[in-house]
């Protein structure tokens, strides 16, 4: 999204789907048109898929670990409406991810429709393990990512609960001492 535009519009590559965001809270409108994608299609797109998912996935395990480290160390500080911001944005992403999951977790487990044969069957079942397995599924890739992003919202919670409560405890010595904050 370029700077300032106020939109983001864009086609997830080989997901058939289409949206586009305004992100202002008061004019926020979201339309998505679902295309099916044919088993093709799927087949070929899941290797580099996955290598990105997983590669995200780490990324941002990284992160999320390194986070409340600090968050439990008592390092990492943000003043409290950057905190709030930024639990909200971190809040906001994982509701979204927890959506495109549910729409994902239904679309992509619907059956093939190659025919009503053995054959045709597995290959159903082939491919929605493939998008929807408790492994390596890319609808399981989602829930990782959701519970990464509320890792880091937990995390950011404690950090500006933590600092609250040192602030508080600072302001009360002060005035135990007889000064005024």
């Amino acid at each position: 999204m370029a700077e300032g535009t106020g939109t983001a519009s864009g086609t997830a590559e080989g997901t058939g789907a289409a949206s586009t965001v305004t992100p202002d809270p008061t004019t926020a409108t979201t339309t998505s048109t679902t295309v099916p994608i044919t088993a093709e299609q799927l087949a070929a797109a899941k290797p580099v898929l996955q290598q990105q998912m997983q590669a995200d996935k780490a990324e941002a395990s990284q992160a999320a670990a390194k986070l409340d480290e600090a968050a439990d160390r008592g390092t990492l500080t943000l003043d409290y409406d950057a905190a709030d911001a930024l639990i909200k944005a971190v809040e906001e992403a994982r509701d979204q991810v927890m959506d495109l999951w549910r729409r994902a977790s239904q679309q992509l487990a619907t059956p093939l429709q190659l025919g009503d044969n053995p054959v045709a069957r597995a290959i159903s079942a082939r491919f929605t393990d493939l998008a929807v397995g408790e492994d390596s599924g890319a609808a399981k890739a989602l829930l990782d990512l959701f519970k990464v992003l509320d890792d880091i919202g937990n995390a950011l919670r404690r950090s500006r609960d933590s600092l609250r409560a040192t602030d508080e405890e600072a302001e009360q010595a002060m005035k135990n001492a007889g000064g005024s904050w």
